[in-house]
């Protein structure tokens, strides 16, 4: 009995100092965990810390106008390492703390309202002054569509420099495409004419200063001259629902052009400062030479224009037509064939420079003679009413007055790809060739 009891304490002695090593582990293995939960808790603290530098980041930031980044913000606060905290290193030196450096405060950006310059030369400044820089695609196209003005307002009793203005400010100085061959309308009027019209995209202001896209049909003319003409008849009679709608443009009941502008603000465009700009165009360009009766020469009698009222054919459409490569662009002698072809007729793509059409022309089996005749080309030698001395000079006669002098157009007299028109005295019109085209 004795040696059993003595086994049986034996056996738990042997058994407690078996287990005080294994609780003893236990023990640290959670006092290891505690340690490390702390220690990430005072990371995650101190990562909390950079998130809150992040949104002062963020802040200055947003103060200088700059696109807020949330990536940034979510790398700074993925950033923190879940490492356990390593030991101290003994005998190391303390390492200094660096102090932290604010961040530069970030300049606002700032936008500096700038002059709104147009592709006519036409400027608006922020304070809405505006001016007008002559330039000379604008100063052809007054020349192109001034006569056409002319005649029109003298008949109309409407100012012609109003409307070049307008055309000038409508199209661009005849840049848009609406305003060119084959459409040629000049102040942006929709509808059709005698059954024509196209079809355009155009930006519409709904009376607020907001712009919205439509799709228009606007009216299609032959001509300029109808362009003109059907803008006076609208002038003058009005719309449906008020026939006087436009009559503050009439030279009876305005004493000026600018009068007649103001009438055009906020009727006939909803742009508050039309006048303005009309006005502005018509005043760089002396438009209001285009008001006077009669067109203004210069000293050599050369109107500047592709149209005459004395003219007996319809105006110079400006088109080129096949074969016209054939003779120098911008010269008399493309000109002069452009003309013929325009208005039916054929001459041939070898009539050599302005002084040889008349020998060319009798080679060739054209009617030759020295009788001045509307709608025939006529050959000058060289320096005879001014043709240059080398090559001479070709034009057409577009009309025998009764004293048997002859109005004829010409090119690159005013200059170079200009179309002009002169007229030329009795005794010198019968030393010219005359060349009936076939």
């Amino acid at each position: 009995m004795k040696r059993k009891l003595l086994s049986f304490q034996m056996i738990f002695a042997l058994l407690s100092v078996n287990l005080i090593p294994v609780a003893s582990y236990a023990d640290e293995l959670n006092q290891s965990e505690s340690s490390a939960v702390e220690d990430s808790s005072t990371t995650e603290t101190t990562d909390s810390s950079s998130t809150e530098d992040s949104s002062t980041t963020t802040t200055d930031s947003s103060t200088s106008g700059t696109e807020t980044s949330t990536t940034e913000s979510s790398d700074t606060t993925t950033t923190p390492s879940s490492e356990a905290p390593q030991p101290p290193v003994e005998n190391q030196a303390p390492q200094p703390v660096q102090p932290e450096v604010p961040a530069e405060p970030q300049e606002e950006a700032v936008v500096e309202d700038v002059p709104v310059v147009t592709d006519n030369g036409l400027t608006v400044q922020p304070d809405q002054e505006i001016s007008v820089v002559k330039n000379e695609p604008t100063e052809t196209f007054i020349r192109r569509i001034g006569e056409k003005a002319r005649a029109v307002g003298q008949k109309n009793d409407l100012y012609a420099s109003v409307m070049i203005a307008q055309a000038i400010l409508e199209t661009g100085a005849g840049g848009s495409q609406l305003s060119q061959q084959p459409y040629y309308n000049l102040f942006g009027i929709k509808g059709e004419y005698k059954g024509e019209q196209v079809v355009f995209s155009t930006q519409e202001d709904d009376g607020s200063g907001n712009m919205y896209t439509i799709d228009a049909a606007f009216k299609k003319y032959p001509s300029y001259k109808e362009s003109f003409e059907d803008y006076a008849k609208l002038m003058k009679e009005g719309i449906d629902s008020n026939s006087e709608i436009y009559s503050g443009t009439w030279k009876t009941n305005a004493v000026s052009y600018q009068e007649a502008t103001k009438s055009l603000t906020g009727v006939y465009a909803t742009d508050t400062s039309y006048d303005k700009k009309l006005n502005a165009f018509i005043e760089e360009y002396n438009l209001t030479e285009y008001d006077k009766a009669q067109p203004s020469k210069t000293a050599a009698g050369i109107i500047v224009a592709d149209t005459h009222a004395d003219s007996d054919f319809k105006d110079y459409s400006g088109e080129t037509f096949s074969g016209a490569e054939a003779y120098a662009e911008g010269n008399c002698t493309q000109y002069v064939y452009n003309r013929i072809v325009q208005l039916g007729g054929y001459v041939e793509t070898t009539m050599g420079n302005g002084m040889d059409w008349g020998a060319t022309g009798k080679a060739n089996g054209y009617e030759v003679s020295n009788k001045p005749k509307a709608g025939t080309a006529v050959s000058f030698q060289p320096t005879v009413a001014g043709a240059d001395g080398t090559y001479g000079h070709v034009a057409f006669v577009e009309h025998v007055y009764e004293d048997g002098s002859i109005l004829i157009s010409e090119m690159n007299v005013a200059g170079l790809g200009m179309v002009s028109f002169r007229v030329i005295d009795q005794n010198t019109a019968n030393t010219l060739a005359y060349v009936t085209p076939k």
